[in-house]
C-alpha cells in the first residue's frame, strides 16, 4: 500500500511540473532615429533571476526559458541613459515580442563631448607651408630658395653670414631637403628660374620624410613643359 502511495505522489508531482511551462521575450535595441544599436548591453530581472546578454550586431537580443510571470528590462550603451521598461508579462508557453527599446543620448555624454570638442592647446596638425609659382616669380628672394622660403614663415631664420637654415630654434643643419623627391644636402644649386613649387613643414613632419625635429624643405623645379611654355610666352 506504501509504495502505491509514493508511486501517486511521485506522479502527481511529474505532472506539476510538466504543467510549469516556460516563456520567451524577444526586442530589439534602437536609438532616436530608429537605427538599431549593437552590443548594447540588456538586463532581465524578475522572479528571483537576473539575465544578462548583448544585443546582436542588428541590435536584437532574447530571453529563453523565462518562468512565467512580471519582469524589468533595462538597456544601455556607450553614450546612452539607461532605459527600463518595467511590468513585462511573461506568459507559459508563449514569445512576448517587446517590439523596439529606445537609448536616448546621455546628457552628461553631452557635456563631455562639448569639453572633448574645445580647442586643443597645440595643434597636432602638420605646420605646412605652400609657395605657388605666383609667389616664388614675384619675391625678391627668387635666387635664392633658402632667403624664398624663410621669408614666406617667421617660424624660419637664417643667421646672418651663415647658410643654414633654422626652423622653430632647431640646431644649424637639422634642416631636410628635398628636390624633386630626392634627398638633398642644400637648395643653393637650384637657380630661381627653375623652381616650380616650395612646400615645407616647420613642425609635425610626416612620417615618410625622415625622423627630424628640424623641419623640412620640398623643392619641386620646373618641368620640361613648363619651361617651353614660359619661353614661348615670351
Amino acid at each position: 500500500m506504501k509504495i502505491r502511495l509514493i508511486i501517486a505522489a511521485l506522479l502527481f508531482g511529474v505532472t506539476l511540473n510538466a504543467q510549469v511551462t516556460h516563456g520567451t521575450l524577444k526586442g530589439k535595441i534602437v536609438n532616436e532615429e530608429q537605427a538599431s544599436i549593437p552590443a548594447a548591453k540588456v538586463v532581465l530581472e524578475g522572479q528571483g533571476v537576473t539575465l544578462r546578454m548583448l544585443a546582436d550586431m542588428d541590435g536584437a537580443f532574447k530571453f529563453s526559458a523565462l518562468t512565467p510571470g512580471l519582469y524589468t528590462l533595462k538597456s544601455w550603451a556607450m553614450g546612452t541613459d539607461t532605459t527600463a521598461i518595467s511590468s513585462i508579462q511573461i506568459k507559459p508557453d508563449n514569445i512576448s515580442m517587446l517590439g523596439s527599446v529606445e537609448l536616448r543620448l546621455s546628457t552628461l555624454m553631452g557635456k563631455m563631448f562639448e569639453l572633448v570638442h574645445t580647442e586643443p592647446l597645440v595643434s597636432s596638425e602638420p605646420s605646412k607651408i605652400q609657395i605657388g609659382i605666383g609667389d616664388i616669380k614675384h619675391s625678391g628672394n627668387i635666387q635664392n630658395p633658402k632667403e624664398l622660403f624663410a621669408s614666406m614663415n617667421s617660424d624660419i631664420i637664417i643667421p646672418e653670414g651663415s647658410s643654414e637654415m633654422i626652423i622653430r630654434g632647431s640646431r644649424p643643419g637639422d634642416v631636410i631637403y628635398y628636390v624633386d623627391g630626392v634627398k638633398s644636402d642644400d637648395l643653393n644649386g637650384v637657380p630661381g628660374v627653375g623652381i616650380g613649387s616650395m612646400m615645407g613643414y616647420t613642425g609635425g613632419v610626416p612620417a615618410k620624410y625622415g625622423d627630424t625635429t628640424g623641419g623640412v624643405v620640398i623643392l619641386e623645379t620646373k618641368s620640361y613643359f613648363d619651361l617651353y611654355y614660359a619661353w614661348k610666352a615670351r
